[in-house]
C-alpha cells in the first residue's frame, strides 16, 4: 500500500508471502483489523505488517505468526496504534532499523496495548523513538521481552559509534510474562546520546525454566521505575511518577 489515504484492510488471511505480507508506506489514516498472517517460523524477511513514512495507522484484533517481525515500524512513522494483536512465532513488535548509513529518521507517538507475544525473539524495539508506550503486554517464552538497542546491526559486527539515534520517553506499563533467556530486560544505549525518560511501571518478568532467575542489563539509560519492576533495572530510579 503506497500513498493511500483513508484506507482499510479487514478480514484477510495471508499465508507464506515470500517477503512482507502487508506494507504501508507514505500513507495516512489506515485501519488494519481482523487479519490472520501465517508464515514458517524460520522464513526470513516475512514481516507480517511493515509501516514506514506513514501516520495515523491503527492495527488491531489480528493474529500474526511469521519468521520475522509480527509488526515492524520504521522511519517516518507517527501516531501509530497497535492493540489486541496476538504475535508469535516471530521477532515481536519492533521499532527500528532507523538512521541507517548515518541518515536521520524519526518515529514518534506509538501506542501498543493488550497484545500477547508467544515464543518471539524480542518484545519491543529501538531507534529515534519518542513518546512510545507498551501497555498491558503479555510475554510467553520470549527470548528478550524488553529491549532497546542503539547499536542494533544484524548483518555485521557493530562498532561503537560516537553518535546514535535518540531514544526518549519510552514507557513499559503492565508488562508480564516469561523469558526464555536469563536477560529479560536489555537497555543498550549510546554514551554520546543516552536513552532518557525510560519508564517501567508494574513490570513482572520471570524465567520460562522453573527455578532459574532473570536479570537485566542496562548501560547509558536514564528513567524511573514505579511499583513492582522485576527484574530490577539498576539505571532506573525507584519512585512514583505523574502519568
Amino acid at each position: 500500500m503506497m500513498s493511500c489515504t483513508d484506507a482499510q484492510i479487514r478480514g484477510l488471511r495471508l499465508i507464506n508471502s515470500t517477503m512482507m505480507h502487508v506494507s504501508v508506506a507514505k500513507s495516512e489514516r489506515v485501519d488494519i483489523s481482523n487479519i490472520i498472517i501465517i508464515a514458517p517460523k524460520d522464513s526470513p524477511n516475512t514481516d507480517g505488517i511493515h509501516v514506514q513514512e506513514s501516520k495515523f495507522v491503527n492495527i488491531s484484533n489480528s493474529i500474526i505468526g511469521t519468521g520475522d517481525d509480527c509488526v515492524s515500524l520504521s522511519e517516518g512513522v507517527e501516531d501509530i496504534t497497535i492493540r489486541n494483536v496476538t504475535c508469535g512465532p516471530g521477532h515481536g513488535i519492533s521499532i527500528g532499523s532507523l538512521g541507517k548509513d548515518e541518515s536521520r529518521a524519526t518515529a514518534s507517538n506509538i501506542y501498543v496495548s493488550n497484545c500477547t507475544l508467544t515464543q518471539t525473539t524480542n518484545g519491543g524495539g529501538s531507534g529515534f523513538a519518542r513518546n512510545i508506550s507498551f501497555v498491558n503486554i503479555t510475554m510467553n517464552d520470549v527470548s528478550l521481552p524488553i529491549i532497546i538497542d542503539q547499536y542494533y546491526c544484524p548483518n555485521s559486527v557493530c562498532d561503537v559509534h560516537e553518535s546514535a539515534v535518540e531514544v526518549i520517553d519510552v514507557k513499559y506499563i503492565g508488562v508480564t510474562g516469561s523469558s526464555s533467556r536469563d536477560v529479560a530486560v536489555a537497555l543498550n544505549c549510546s554514551q554520546s546520546v543516552p536513552c532518557n525518560g525510560i519508564v517501567m511501571d508494574s513490570v513482572n518478568l520471570w524465567h520460562a525454566n522453573e527455578g532459574e532467575e532473570v536479570q537485566s542489563h542496562c548501560i547509558n539509560a536514564n528513567g524511573s521505575a514505579r511499583n513492582q519492576v522485576t527484574p530490577a533495572v539498576s539505571c532506573l530510579t525507584q519512585g512514583n511518577l505523574a502519568s
